[in-house]
């Protein structure tokens, strides 16, 4: 398409100090999204980082972090996501602002939906830098993942590349989640600790992937089911959903599942997952617990990209 650049020249600039101060990302491929985010965020390291969902947060909120500058914090990079919620008068103020360059912070929009276009698509692929997230064909698709693979500092066998793109191909996060989930099962599996499904909720709770998939295999190799593993942790974000949005402890009474330590600890795991986080948790944990008892899954999978996917903040996306 004639206004996209691809992710790479996008990050060629990136890395020559071509920074514009509006983007576009265009295309549902989620990694390639966040790459390309943190990307900008090593590079613009004095910049202060603000995530906005609109239709979760308001818009209003947005234009005064745009409008809004100090002394102490001028310079800001501010991510846009669900950019179909905006007002029509909002759609028209943001594009007058990125045309006209009124602002001095690094502005990123998010769009998933790349055949839903309209007037407000089409005006941000002429006045921002678009950059094309489409999920690459099948025939690019293993150089990608050899480079993400290379940049995440991920140990693996270029042969095995293409196993992982035939089952998991549907999109680069796909093939990438399952190629760290099995990097990192592989470099704890010979782990002889034992540990309790306490320590589980604690180290999910703190977003800590590698200790999380450690555990994980630790209870399973001592007995635990994954639907008790499971309980435990519908439990410990039930609990957390209350605390966060109510100020409300009452799950917690006679809850064979939180010990004290774990209730203690909550106030601290909530400063780290949004409302909506801990929605979309809820629900797909309850729709995996469904999912075993109803069709056949290969459930220990599932469980590992649940891990890695609340870990890694997937479900505020």
């Amino acid at each position: 398409m004639k206004n996209l650049i691809s992710l790479g020249q996008a990050i060629k600039n990136l890395r020559m100090n071509n920074i514009s101060n509006s983007y576009f990302l265009y295309g549902n491929d989620i990694y390639m999204q966040d790459f390309f985010i943190n990307q900008v965020k090593k590079i613009k390291t004095q910049s202060h980082t603000y995530l906005y969902h609109l239709g979760y947060d308001s818009q209003e909120n947005l234009f005064n972090e745009i409008s809004n500058t100090s002394l102490f914090d001028s310079q800001k990079t501010i991510i846009i996501k669900n950019i179909n919620k905006f007002s029509t008068k909002a759609k028209n103020e943001i594009i007058e602002i990125i045309s006209k360059n009124e602002h001095s912070h690094c502005l990123i929009f998010v769009k998933n939906n790349f055949d839903n276009k309209n007037k407000f698509i089409n005006s941000l692929l002429k006045s921002a830098t678009s950059v094309d997230t489409r999920t690459p064909f099948e025939n690019q698709m293993y150089d990608w993942i050899k480079f993400f693979s290379k940049q995440e500092n991920i140990q693996i066998n270029e042969n095995e590349i293409p196993k992982y793109i035939e089952h998991f191909g549907s999109n680069i996060s796909n093939v990438m989640n399952y190629i760290k989930i099995d990097s990192i099962s592989k470099s704890n599996s010979s782990t002889n600790r034992t540990y309790h499904l306490w320590n589980f909720q604690d180290s999910i709770g703190k977003k800590d992937l590698s200790k999380s998939i450690e555990i994980y295999i630790s209870l399973l190799s001592n007995g635990n089911s994954i639907n008790l593993i499971l309980i435990y942790l519908f439990n410990l974000y039930k609990a957390m959903y209350f605390k966060k949005n109510y100020d409300n402890e009452s799950c917690l009474n006679f809850n064979y599942t939180i010990n004290k330590i774990i209730k203690s600890k909550i106030p601290l795991y909530i400063k780290k997952i949004s409302k909506k986080e801990l929605e979309c948790i809820l629900v797909e944990i309850n729709d995996l617990d469904f999912s075993s008892k109803t069709i056949s899954i290969n459930l220990d999978n599932k469980m590992k990209c649940l891990i890695n996917n609340i870990c890694t903040g997937y479900y505020d996306r």
